[in-house]
């Protein structure tokens, strides 16, 4: 338990407490009133300048600097003073010395990240992330089989909105030891369609209707161009592919530009109007065992 001078305490006169404070008594334990002052005036002094550089960053970084980041920082720094006044004026409350106390903070610290590894490793990769900065808030991301829009990046972890409105909390040293894809990062983005048409059907004029469409539609990107070209002869169809590109800013889900557009409805009734048909599958089915027709040579087939 430690001691406390209550005779000293007691004292309520103005000269007696001023006399008090100058004194070098133990008020409690082995710490005088001058260095209990020292403390309150250090802790003050770190919140006041904890303040100050919360103005001076937002003012020269908020233009540069993401919310959420900026805040970290802001958070980090005032901490930092306020560790800073404690390591300054606690010292002399246990008659320890600095180097004392330096060696006594490695050997804490030791312990810790031992004890803490995890805690240490999503910390170090939270500074990493903000640093290299593969994402940020309000990015549509895939980390693993997590895939969502990304809510706040925090000290240990990332929070994670899916597409069906649930949180997942994902530990920044997993994020950063992931593949990440990251739908935001870039100004567009391409989507890939495929239409089929029929053998007999027109492949050029289906071509020209399907750029028809595209070059109407408000939010296809001139520039890279529309590209579409039939891709592959199927079995039962010709395959046309259609390579469009975005704005990225719709991208809030994996494939959110086909949820939000009416461009393949689009196109399908305009080949339709066309007389351009989506083929169902044929097969043809050849029996050896039956006799041909007369007039037939070979086996008999039929198409189903």
């Amino acid at each position: 338990m430690i001691p406390v001078n209550m005779s000293e305490l007691s004292r309520s006169d103005a000269q007696g407490l001023l006399s008090l404070l100058q004194s070098e008594k133990n008020l409690v334990g082995t710490t005088s009133p001058v260095e209990l002052v020292a403390f309150a005036v250090a802790l003050i002094i770190a919140y006041i300048a904890g303040i100050f550089a919360a103005y001076y960053l937002k003012r020269h970084f908020s233009h540069r600097i993401k919310k959420d980041h900026l805040d970290f920082w802001i958070r980090a720094v005032r901490v930092f003073f306020v560790i800073a006044a404690i390591a300054i004026t606690v010292p002399p409350f246990f008659d320890a010395g600095i180097i004392m106390v330096f060696w006594i903070s490695v050997a804490s610290i030791a312990v810790i990240a031992f004890a803490g590894q995890k805690v240490i490793a999503n910390a170090v990769a939270c500074l990493a992330i903000m640093y290299e900065r593969p994402f940020t808030s309000g990015d549509f991301i895939m980390i693993g089989d997590a895939s969502g829009t990304v809510v706040s990046i925090t000290l240990f972890a990332t929070m994670v909105r899916t597409v069906r409105g649930v949180i997942v909390h994902i530990p920044n040293d997993q994020i950063y030891t992931t593949a990440i894809c990251n739908y935001h990062s870039n100004v567009a983005r391409r989507y890939e369609y495929d239409m089929n048409i029929r053998y007999q059907d027109d492949r050029e004029r289906a071509v020209s209707i399907i750029k028809g469409i595209l070059e109407g539609f408000t939010f296809v990107l001139k520039n890279p161009a529309p590209e579409v070209f039939v891709s592959d002869i199927a079995t039962s169809s010709v395959t046309i592919r259609i390579r469009v590109w975005f704005p990225s800013v719709w991208a809030n889900t994996q494939d959110d530009i086909s949820l939000q557009t009416s461009i393949l409805p689009k196109v399908k009734t305009a080949l339709e109007s066309a007389d351009i048909q989506v083929p169902f599958p044929q097969r043809e089915v050849w029996f050896g065992n039956v006799p041909p027709p007369a007039g037939a040579e070979g086996s008999v087939h039929k198409k189903v």
